[in-house]
């Protein structure tokens, strides 16, 4: 499934905020063209970096539902969609990855283009123009998204780059973003951006860099893509509780929350249907009944899309205007706790985690004995266990962040960075492949348009 391209719609959305007659007047004086001239005063800025943050919007939860989700152990694929049969397997390639691309990177060179008339139209006050902030804010949450899901990096039609190029382009702009917040007060765009350089300089491998940017950022604190029940609807709720196209069965957000129900704080879901047949797995052609928790029936009530399995719904977003979280505080405590694994500090890798896990009022944990090594918890369909998959730090890493990032269009970075077991023929519902995608190729539009990267590794 692929959103229709949106190029240009910032200015549209610039021109639906600043332009409407007034109500009682419904005539149309002038049906041609709107000149550039007419869109050149200081008044509509503040719109035009409202019809950024809209582009931006559809970057985060295409990414997140559409491929991080099923490309991963996020959510589990109940449904019938083409796609969701190959990305729960784990097969993704360049020409699936075509609308991902695009959308980020539009994200990003709408945010360009708006700086570019901003800075045309405010001139010297641009630089203390809170908007503004926000402006390069979002442009570098597009390029932290790149460089997260992509492998390979291309700008501006130039030669291939390595995906830490997108990295190096976040943090230019979220430096941007402190620069002109602090100037004009924004102490909230200021702290999302600290958040992004984090997040990018774990990208670049920069721990000492990552730590450094996080302390800027309260644990408390959490920055948000907005979306409308209307004009930009969380593309989550559609396919979860307008429909069962993904669900929770049989996924290690499950296999948490069932082994200890306070993890709902993070990963909050329904049972909308329950498996005729008791036994693990179950025989599917037994059915499914509902459980009277959703409302209707079939699809988006009781059972997946595929008619099949057992929905079970998450409700972190409930509703279609359910906003998704770009940056948080207990991110940053998280970033800080696997610098201090990372260097074998299991004091401060606890303490770090227990900070998160206070913060959502959850208990601690006891320090662990050794850093071990990462276990895939897998559900009901094979024998591990949660106790003995949390009995080393990098597995609790693995749950703190995976619990505390669910659906956020996160996850895939952390399998691929840390070579994740699950990437080896892991799979939620039926098998996965041998060797799993752990991020997105350039697409073949790309390879087939860019004369500078049509032999290249990424395209041959």
């Amino acid at each position: 499934m692929r959103k229709p391209n949106r190029i240009g719609r910032y200015a549209m959305l610039l021109v639906a905020g600043g332009l409407l007659l007034p109500a009682c007047d419904l005539e149309v004086l002038n049906p041609g063209r709107i000149l550039d001239e007419d869109l050149t005063t200081p008044e509509l800025m503040g719109t035009l970096a409202n019809g950024v943050a809209s582009e931006f919007n559809d970057v985060v939860d295409f990414i997140a539902f559409d491929g991080v989700a099923r490309l991963t152990d996020d959510i589990a694929g109940t449904g019938s969609y083409f796609n969701t049969g190959k990305f729960r397997r784990g097969e993704f390639d360049n020409e699936d990855s075509e609308g991902y691309w695009e959308q980020a990177h539009e994200g990003a060179w709408a945010a360009e283009q708006a700086w570019d008339r901003i800075s045309q139209v405010l001139e010297g006050a641009a630089n203390n123009f809170g908007p503004a902030s926000r402006v390069f804010l979002l442009e570098g949450f597009s390029h932290r998204h790149l460089g997260e899901n992509f492998c390979d990096l291309v700008y501006r039609v130039g030669s291939l780059l390595p995906r830490t190029a997108a990295f190096d382009e976040a943090i230019d702009a979220f430096n941007q973003a402190i620069q002109i917040g602090t100037a004009a007060g924004e102490s909230d765009f200021v702290a999302a951006a600290y958040a992004g350089i984090a997040q990018a300089e774990v990208g670049r491998g920069n721990w000492g860099a990552a730590v450094s940017a996080a302390a800027n950022v309260p644990t408390g604190f959490k920055y948000d893509a907005i979306y409308h029940p209307t004009a930009n609807s969380n593309a989550f709720w559609n396919e979860t509780h307008g429909r069962a196209e993904v669900g929770l069965w049989g996924t290690p957000a499950m296999m948490y929350t069932l082994a200890d129900p306070a993890e709902k704080v993070r990963a909050p879901w329904t049972q909308c249907g329950a498996w005729n047949d008791s036994n693990v797995p179950p025989n599917e052609s037994m059915g499914v009944t509902p459980t009277g928790m959703c409302a209707g029936s079939g699809s988006g009530a009781h059972q997946g899309a595929d008619g099949l399995t057992a929905h079970y719904r998450q409700d972190k977003y409930p509703s279609q205007g359910s906003d998704i979280s770009v940056g948080k505080g207990t991110e940053m405590r998280l970033i800080e706790a696997e610098d201090a694994l990372r260097r074998g500090d299991l004091a401060t890798f606890t303490s770090k985690v227990n900070v998160v896990r206070a913060h959502y009022g959850l208990a601690p944990i006891a320090q662990p004995a050794t850093a071990g090594a990462l276990e895939w918890i897998q559900g009901p369909l094979n024998g591990l266990t949660q106790q003995n998959a949390l009995d080393d730090a990098w597995s609790i890493l693995d749950k703190e962040r995976y619990l505390t990032l669910w659906l956020e269009g996160r996850r895939m970075f952390d399998l691929d960075r840390w070579n994740h077991p699950f990437l080896d023929g892991g799979g939620i519902i039926g098998p996965g492949e041998p060797r799993r995608t752990s991020c997105m190729p350039i697409p073949e539009i790309e390879c087939t348009l860019n004369p500078n990267i049509q032999n290249s590794s990424a395209c041959t």
